[in-house]
């Protein structure tokens, strides 16, 4: 990315002048180097699977959750950065 530093970097909504915009290709990127997630809808219900990745030794186990609950009825799986889906 050779526009580190220029600007063009810092926004959502901000476009380079060859019409790019970076933090989308960040994100994209970030979930380019994740786990895998994949949810299969049965007629049943849904089931959410992710691959579970060890980042480091000194992690606590279940401190890198990438399934959640978000009510009775609705789970989200997380593949990219865990800061970007808080």
């Amino acid at each position: 990315m050779s526009s580190i530093g220029t600007g063009y970097d810092q926004s959502t909504t901000t476009f380079s002048p060859d019409g790019r915009v970076f933090q989308i290709e960040y994100a994209a990127k970030a979930v380019e180097n994740s786990g895998t997630a994949i949810g299969i809808r049965c007629k049943d219900g849904v089931v959410l699977g992710v691959e579970k990745q060890k980042l480091s030794k000194m992690m606590l186990p279940g401190s890198n959750r990438r399934i959640y609950t978000v009510d009775k009825c609705t789970g989200i799986a997380v593949s990219g950065m865990m800061a970007d889906a808080r």
